[in-house]
């Protein structure tokens, strides 16, 4: 029994002691990296301006926007759409049409 002490006993030391060491060999951050935002959180850089154009007839009712993304409803006299554009070159990802009861 007296073994079996003995041997807990050094295993335990030499745990704490690998736990002690890697706290200490831990890299640290320096104080540049600690003040730049995550890249989540970064701004995109500036890119051109992005138009497009309304068929005739038709009216913006909703617009709304996602991370790159402008989801706009509008509305023509016979149809409804939903048209989704991409924000950095301008191009329509998805249109979703729905005719208008008669």
């Amino acid at each position: 029994m007296l073994v079996v002490v003995i041997i807990l006993g050094f295993l335990i030391v030499a745990a704490l002691g690998a736990l002690i060491t890697g706290i200490i060999m831990q890299p640290s951050k320096s104080d540049a990296q600690k003040a730049q935002p995550p890249v989540a959180a970064a701004k995109p850089p500036p890119g051109k301006a992005v138009s497009m154009s309304l068929a005739p007839g038709y009216k913006i009712l909703n617009s709304e926007t996602q991370p790159g993304r402008l989801i706009l409803h509008v509305r023509s006299d016979t149809q409804d759409e939903i048209d989704i554009i991409d924000l950095e070159d301008g191009h329509v990802v998805a249109r979703v049409h729905a005719t208008a009861p008669q």
